[in-house]
């Protein structure tokens, strides 16, 4: 399972529960449906009447930022993680997406307390450890960032990503043997973008 690309599950949510206005009921559960049908820039615009409305619609915000993100519209996204963590210290999707926005620009050092933060609530997330090692990685740390993969590994062996990007950490140490097993794994696993590797570096190891 490759997990390079973002990936979250967006709340389409709970309509008959809220106290609001129906028109902003009406509103919500519109961007609801856009982003059931993968229109993320009209859930968007639904998400800001919702929000526009009633700034106190926190849901409205945890959609949109995930919208944002979806739609590689990263640096948009953060105000919105900003505001839920500030509402809901222990979100660990709004730690999740905005550690992932902050790695999409390039603030690694950010993306990485953001992944200590999920840690810190759930101590087995595959997708900190995952996430974090690509930020050590970034930051050329490469003997952190094969520790995080190797947690990563042990709490989701089949993750062919986890083992191509480690091998390329594994390269950086010189660390060739260990690189070349673990780029043979993941091509075992379907993963396509090792066999170039594979075939330059690894033929007479």
């Amino acid at each position: 399972m490759a997990k390079n690309k973002f990936t979250l599950s967006i709340l389409v949510l709970f309509i008959s529960i809220f106290a609001f206005s129906q028109n902003t009921d009406d509103l919500f559960l519109d961007g609801c449906n856009f982003v059931a049908q993968g229109d993320y820039r009209k859930a968007v615009k639904s998400f800001n009447k919702v929000i526009k409305e009633d700034s106190s619609f926190d849901y409205a915000y945890v959609n949109r930022a995930s919208c944002y993100a979806l739609l590689g519209k990263y640096k948009k996204a953060i105000p919105d993680l900003n505001h839920i963590i500030n509402k809901d210290p222990k979100s660990q999707f709004a730690y999740e997406t905005r550690g992932f926005a902050l790695y999409e620009t390039k603030k690694y050092e950010l993306a990485i307390k953001d992944f200590n933060k999920i840690l810190e609530i759930s101590p087995e997330n595959n997708y900190a450890y995952y996430h974090r090692g690509l930020s050590f990685q970034k930051l050329n740390n490469h003997i952190s960032a094969i520790e995080d993969f190797n947690r990563a590994i042990g709490i989701e062996p089949s993750d062919y990503d986890t083992y191509y990007y480690r091998a390329l950490s594994y390269f950086k140490i010189e660390n060739y043997k260990a690189a070349c097993l673990d780029l043979q794994k993941a091509n075992k696993m379907g993963c396509q973008k090792s066999i170039r590797k594979l075939t330059r570096h690894c033929t007479d190891n």
